[in-house]
């Protein structure tokens, strides 16, 4: 799902139509959109993490910098073997000096920032499952703050769908998100 599909989902639970079918403009939940979404996916990817890939050839210098999304390192192999030759110390991978090997980096990835820019192409990183809540979660915040429309209908909604995702199972691979790639 695209950022611009989840908003337009929001706006159709909000009942953002006019009489004539047409979405009426709110500046006011426009402007929020994208931090409520920003939000939304990095709650899900804690709930049901992204798990990603990555393929890294050691420089021979003791230390390499792991992917810049990586937040844990859930494995590392060599050889297609799982290896615990290695360590993981504030972003980077220590080897011993010379060492150019090949490795296999499994990792748990934080998801790429949603800023006001990021345009309504962008696709989701989390599962498909999981971003079909995300528009519950939005709906919820942009409600928040309504003296007369309850929230809670929506965000209860929201912690349904997300307590229905299948969780990563850390040791043995992901479970409902893209493994490899991006």
């Amino acid at each position: 799902m695209t950022l611009g599909e989840a908003k337009r989902r929001v706006l159709m639970l909000l009942d953002e139509y006019s009489t004539g079918g047409e979405l009426t403009a709110d500046a006011d939940i426009d402007a929020k959109m994208n931090d409520f979404f920003d939000a939304a996916q990095r709650d899900v990817a804690a709930w049901q993490p992204i798990v990603r890939r990555a393929s890294v050839t050691l420089d021979g210098t003791g230390s390499l910098a792991l992917p810049s999304d990586a937040s844990r390192v859930l494995r590392v192999c060599r050889d297609g073997a799982r290896t615990s030759a290695y360590e993981v110390v504030d972003g980077k991978l220590l080897s011993n000096a010379g060492d150019t090997s090949a490795l296999t980096l499994d990792y748990i990835a934080a998801p790429e920032a949603i800023t006001p820019e990021t345009a309504d192409d962008y696709a989701f990183e989390v599962s498909a499952e999981a971003a079909n809540c995300l528009p519950f979660f939005v709906a919820a915040q942009q409600l928040v703050a309504d003296l007369v429309v309850d929230y809670g209908a929506f965000y209860n909604l929201y912690l349904q769908m997300r307590a229905a995702l299948p969780r990563s199972t850390m040791s043995g691979g992901a479970v409902g998100q893209r493994l490899y790639g991006r």
